[in-house]
């Protein structure tokens, strides 16, 4: 183990990394409420306020994947789709096999200008939170109770509001719901043979409510779907806790671009068509499984500075109090207080690994 990877691996390291996110999402929230009166005089300037906003915060996660563990992405796409990619708005479907795979699809937006202004269907639970879900308040996420009856108008509305967004932004759903685990597929494949439905071999079953109504209220403002079909190489199963100890992962992300006009309207035919989409999605992981790679060209879309930068700015606006307290410990605490909060910091880098 390398000095750099062994100072990344140490528990005040992670400590720094997490006090600079939660003090700076605060303050960032902060800043985002100061923007209400705003809303009614100029609603387009408080949206593109908040998406930079939005955005200081969302990249942080980022820079611990792009920078801190230094992950490598892959990208397989035709090239003709690759010159479209941040100047068109688009809904993003992405398959949920690892813990990570949200932030890979941060990553995506992050590396085409999209971050700031990125949308999610999330639980209407998640509104309440602090940092991440008061962030996507702001943001005009779509919340949802996961109850269709109720859903299905709120939904809508929410997805109407986005139609005069001022940003271009990806809409990222994760169709099948749920995290895959074996126990999951194995219940979803019985559904699937119960509805008559062929069985997928690294998905779950979608759910196809969620991307009929997202499909319908933005066709007109949203030009196309990416299916993205993510994997790992050597069989890597890459957790938070591996990204925040430094761990280096290897992600390959195959992307295709579909224009929205193929996608059917009507909400049942919708749903055969997403369903059929899966089952191209679950070929792709059989190929990369047998051959190491998916279909089609590789791109590798250059690391953006501005996730590092934001990082830093924060890290020095929040760590320079920490500091300027610590060398006043130094200069005039007595010996047995500086033995004592040394002791205190080995002992927690300790305790950390």
């Amino acid at each position: 183990m390398g000095l750099l990877q062994l100072l990344k691996s140490q528990f005040l390291c992670h400590l720094v990394i997490c006090y600079v996110f939660l003090v700076s999402g605060l303050i960032i929230n902060l800043l985002q409420i100061c923007t209400l009166p705003l809303w009614p005089i100029n609603k387009q300037l408080a949206r593109r306020i908040n998406c930079r906003l939005g955005y200081s915060i969302a990249s942080q996660m980022v820079f611990l994947l792009e920078w801190w563990s230094g992950t490598e992405c892959t990208l397989y796409t035709e090239p003709e789709s690759y010159r479209l990619y941040g100047k068109e708005n688009a809904i993003v479907v992405l398959n949920h096999n690892f813990e990570i795979d949200f932030l890979c699809g941060w990553t995506f937006c992050e590396r085409f200008g999209v971050l700031g202004s990125s949308k999610v269907l999330a639980k209407k639970e998640l509104a309440y939170v602090p940092l991440i879900g008061w962030m996507w308040y702001f943001l005009e996420i779509v919340f949802c109770k996961r109850k269709w009856e109720e859903d299905r108008r709120t939904v809508a509305q929410s997805l109407q509001n986005l139609r005069d967004y001022p940003e271009n932004y990806w809409f990222l759903l994760h169709c099948e719901g749920t995290r895959f685990t074996e126990k999951k597929h194995q219940i979803s494949m019985q559904v699937a043979e119960s509805k008559g439905l062929p069985k997928l071999k690294y998905h779950l079953l979608p759910r196809t409510k969620g991307f009929s109504i997202t499909a319908q209220n933005l066709r007109g403002a949203v030009t196309a779907v990416y299916d993205c079909t993510l994997n790992f190489r050597n069989n890597e199963t890459p957790t938070l806790l591996g990204l925040l100890n430094g761990k280096k992962y290897h992600a390959d992300l195959y992307v295709r671009r579909i224009p929205l006009e193929s996608v059917p309207e009507d909400e049942a035919e919708c749903g055969a068509w997403l369903h059929r989409l899966y089952q191209e999605k679950d070929q792709f992981q059989v190929q990369y499984y047998q051959t190491g790679r998916f279909p089609g060209p590789i791109v590798s879309p250059p690391r953006r500075p501005w996730t590092l930068l934001n990082w830093l700015f924060w890290a020095c606006l929040l760590l320079y109090p920490l500091v300027g307290l610590l060398a006043q410990l130094v200069s005039t605490g007595s010996s047995t207080t500086i033995i004592s909060t040394v002791a205190l910091c080995v002992a927690g880098s300790r305790s950390g690994t």
